[in-house]
């Protein structure tokens, strides 16, 4: 018996928006009354950006509760009644036997320092090897410039081990911009060589005293927390202002790079799967989930390498107000000779299938079989007594996410099935079909088959269900809208060729490609009919930079090199691409990276 899995995508292209998604007064008022509708992290990242635009009466219960508004960036303020310390590499730990932040005392191996210490001691000199001389990633910045606090002011970076609210493993508090005692090095993290960062931050990290209040084994606790925490303060020496989703996807895949054996990130992996019409880059608390998506790449396509490729890119980007995490994602993935477009429309076949089987190739997923579950939420279970035409209408897709579909085939009455693709609801969007063939019987046993096609008919006879997953390619679309039919037994002739079929009945200017790109951009484009096609790029400001003409029906492309039309190289930054004739005209916005 064989199994068949069709998937229509669509992804969004780049759509700036704002950086957060809920208001500093929101963030304020969650964390003050303990709302877990919010992580710690992301409420602390709003206040810091925005807090001094509060309220005077939130800032004064904030201030209640140790937060210090006299600098730029809001923080609160690190622990004050930690009398003792123990040094460990770059590390300092902070801690104390007496009063509520005390930990155990207990000390098995006699040698001056409690074992729980002891334990987050050795745990973070593992962890300095993987970031520090495995993936070779900038230590953060040092805070020995601006204060002596409590043992801080030192060359080594601060780990606060106290007794934390109710409820939180952990947490890193950016403070104050790295090297802000001059203008000239505001922003820089003096540790990294061969770059300067705008947006880098001091932070310190706290940990918990004890982790008696939670399930599961306590050093597997403080393994996963401070690796996902203290990695934190590593991309924050990069760019702290870089989106929360991308700052949690990676801590999560951080935290399962060095502690593969645990696991702890399945509970993020289980609400991911069962929102699948959420997009990637979401919200916060879906960029915890998101950290698949990275181990996806990094699994099949690209090296580990990529993650610190994604913050080295980051510092080019100011997301102060502006969410540039996909352009970063787009820079970093080019960096590697890889499409984001392509390498994310392979991630949700990947998701269609969730096997660990060899033949998946490069849609292979190698936990999947210990993953809590076995497919991604559907949307719908479509059935069919008879032959039929089923119409589905205004489906809608947020981008960079994917709906699921199950035909239920299992009737002895099915011979073949039609998926087609209808509509569409904007001029930007474009749209895939890919068939998941997995053959299970004696002969092919665990293969697949993976094709591609807008319309697909497909042999279902000896098929027991169908999943398709839809979505598209877009540019500056949040949400999109389609229509789609199905068809059950059509007389048309099986498809043998399932490769891509354009839609080409209608002018078209698709998305350029790469894109954020260096060197040369292919601008794909479609003239239905006879009639000249003006196509220029302009730069922001409206000047036209360069102008290509064509007459050519049918699908066409032109290779723009990054010059004016004095061949003259420009300048780093975005621009337009503008396609017209007399009665049509689209617009694509490209970036180019120097």
């Amino acid at each position: 018996m064989q199994h068949i899995i069709i998937l229509f995508l669509f992804i969004g292209y780049f759509h700036p928006i704002y950086a957060s998604n809920i208001s500093v007064e929101e963030a304020a008022n969650k964390l003050i009354i303990g709302d877990i509708d919010i992580h710690y992290s992301e409420a602390l990242r709003i206040i810091a950006k925005y807090g001094h635009e509060l309220p005077s009466d939130i800032k004064a219960e904030l201030q209640a509760r140790g937060f210090d508004f006299s600098r730029e960036i809001v923080s609160s303020y690190r622990p004050q009644n930690l009398d003792y310390y123990v040094d460990e590499g770059i590390f300092r730990f902070h801690y104390t036997l007496t009063g509520v932040d005390a930990v155990s005392p207990l000390d098995a191996d006699n040698n001056g320092i409690p074992d729980y210490v002891d334990l987050i001691v050795t745990t973070f000199a593992n962890i300095g090897v993987i970031d520090f001389t495995d993936m070779e990633f900038v230590r953060p910045p040092g805070d020995g410039w601006y204060t002596q606090i409590d043992d801080g002011g030192s060359d080594h970076y601060d780990v606060y081990i106290f007794n934390l609210e109710t409820g939180y493993y952990g947490y890193v508090q950016a403070e104050d911009y790295a090297q802000n005692n001059s203008p000239i090095t505001r922003g820089d993290n003096e540790f990294s060589e061969d770059a300067e960062e705008e947006r880098a931050m001091v932070t310190f990290m706290a940990l918990r005293n004890n982790y008696d209040d939670f399930s599961g084994v306590e050093s597997e606790i403080i393994e996963v927390t401070s690796a996902h925490e203290f990695f934190h303060a590593v991309q924050y020496g990069y760019d702290g202002w870089e989106a929360g989703w991308l700052l949690e996807a990676t801590a999560v895949w951080m935290e399962e790079h060095h502690y593969d054996n645990i696991n702890d990130c399945y509970q993020f992996l289980q609400e991911f799967f069962n929102e699948p019409y959420l997009a990637i880059n979401y919200d916060v608390n879906r960029g915890y989930g998101a950290y698949i998506y990275f181990s996806y790449l990094t699994d099949n396509r690209v090296s580990n390498d990529l993650i610190r490729t994604v913050f080295e890119r980051s510092r080019e980007y100011n997301s102060y107000d502006v969410d540039y995490s996909i352009p970063t994602l787009m820079a970093a993935l080019n960096d590697y000779n890889l499409d984001f477009e392509t390498v994310t429309h392979d991630f949700f076949i990947a998701n269609g299938m969730l096997s660990n089987s060899d033949s998946a190739g490069i849609y292979q997923y190698s936990e999947s079989s210990t993953f809590p579950m076995d497919l991604p939420t559907l949307e719908q279970t479509i059935t069919a007594s008879s032959d039929t035409t089923m119409y589905y209408y205004n489906q809608m897709l947020e981008t960079f996410s994917a709906l699921y579909y199950l035909v239920d085939t299992q009737d002895s009455t099915w011979n073949n099935l039609v998926i087609d693709l209808l509509t569409q609801d904007s001029d930007n969007m474009r749209y895939y079909v890919t068939s998941i063939v997995e053959h299970k019987n004696d002969s092919t046993p665990n293969t697949f088959d993976v094709l591609t096609a807008q319309t697909q008919t497909i042999d279902v006879s000896s098929v027991d269900s169908v999943i398709f997953v839809i979505s598209a390619f877009g540019y500056d679309t949040i949400n999109s809208e389609f229509s789609m039919r199905i068809i059950k037994n059509s007389s048309v002739e099986l498809a043998s060729d399932m490769e891509l079929i354009p839609i080409s009945n209608q002018y078209s200017l698709n998305n350029p490609y790469p894109n954020p790109f260096n060197a040369h951009i292919t601008i794909h484009y479609t003239i239905p009919m006879n009639q000249p096609v003006d196509i220029a790029i302009y730069d922001i400001l409206g000047n036209k930079i360069r102008r290509f003409q064509s007459e050519q029906l049918g699908m066409q492309s032109i290779i723009w090199n990054g010059k004016d039309q004095y061949g003259i190289p420009v300048s780093s930054g975005m621009y337009i691409v503008n396609m017209s004739t007399d009665s049509f005209t689209q617009a694509r916005r490209i970036l180019l990276l120097k």
